[in-house]
């Protein structure tokens, strides 16, 4: 008589089953590791920050005034190299070997490499700073246009501004009263023009670099920098913050607002506080310490933020 066969494998409805229990599995754990993401990209943003914050300080510490948003014209130069803030910092941030090749006489898009080094300024301003970018900011739509600059400029995305106060980087660039008046914040344009055309050198409104006692508000109660991305009108673009070129893609204020994707205000597209953080965006104040405000903060508080002389009486929430 032969023996009876065993049955090997599953039959088509076990299978069935099987896969239906992964799928929940998934589905239930898919969320869990979504917010874990999340958080890990909340602590490493909030990590930069006050990296940022340590390092504005340091080079406070070491110059006896907090670093410009951008200068226009380095002193007795007549070639505009609008120099970022940023730049100002890298050596403070364990970047010196960015800092001592780029040549702040030339512009960010300048070939030049008459030290022999092998870098210009071109090849530079390509290169990702890691304290720069917060991980949750989606990248750009593409390499080339809009802040990032003509191919074959190549601009690095970052992710914080400056806060120059009360006027964005377009209303003190371009929108009068604001162009033509002196920013009210912590990190400040310096407009100035040619050494040819004013040996002085002195922004258009008399912006200087802002000292630790020029902040009468507290500097625990006043804008250092914040974050910012390239989804202005809520899906990626070519327009937000890079570091290597001050112009005004990495300084703004608290004129646009935190997190308006409406695409509405002129100033969106270069510059306004604004974070892939689900619910607010983090800052960090003029003391070195890093908040996380929420979207729904009063616009007076936020407005107040960003002086650092206005006598508001203003508190965290």
């Amino acid at each position: 008589m032969r023996a009876k066969r065993g049955r090997y494998g599953f039959t088509l409805i076990e299978l069935l089953v099987v896969i239906a229990i992964i799928a929940i599995l998934i589905g239930l754990l898919l969320p869990a590791v979504q917010k874990v993401r999340a958080a890990a990209a909340r602590i490493k943003c909030a990590n930069n920050m006050k990296q940022i914050g340590l390092a504005a300080h340091n080079y406070h510490d070491s110059n006896g005034r907090f670093p410009y948003a951008v200068s226009y014209f380095q002193p007795g130069e007549s070639t505009a190299s609008y120099v970022s803030g940023w730049i100002l910092l890298l050596p403070y941030l364990e970047q010196d070997n960015v800092a001592k090749r780029w040549n702040p006489k030339l512009p960010r898009n300048s070939t030049d490499d008459s030290d022999g080094d092998g870098y210009t300024n071109m090849s530079l301003q390509a290169l990702p700073i890691p304290t720069y970018t917060c991980p949750a900011m989606s990248p750009p739509s593409a390499a080339n246009g809009g802040a990032l600059g003509t191919a074959p400029e190549t601009r690095a995305p970052s992710s914080y501004v400056f806060s120059a106060g009360t006027p964005t980087c377009y209303d003190a660039t371009y929108a009068a009263p604001y162009s033509t008046g002196a920013s009210d914040g912590v990190i400040l344009p310096i407009r100035n023009k040619s050494y040819a055309v004013d040996p002085s050198q002195r922004d258009v409104a008399g912006n200087s670099p802002v000292r630790m006692t020029d902040i009468g508000d507290g500097t625990s109660n006043t804008f250092l920098a914040g974050e910012c991305d390239f989804k202005p009108a809520g899906t990626p673009s070519t327009s937000g913050p890079v570091w290597a070129y001050g112009y005004f893609y990495n300084w703004t204020g608290t004129n646009g607002g935190l997190n308006k994707r409406d695409g509405g205000y002129a100033g969106a597209n270069f510059g306004t506080f604004r974070s892939e953080h689900t619910g607010g965006a983090y800052f960090v104040m003029a003391d070195g310490s890093a908040q996380f405000l929420r979207d729904g903060i009063d616009p007076v508080t936020f407005a107040g933020l960003g002086t650092r002389n206005g006598g508001e009486v203003v508190t965290l929430p």
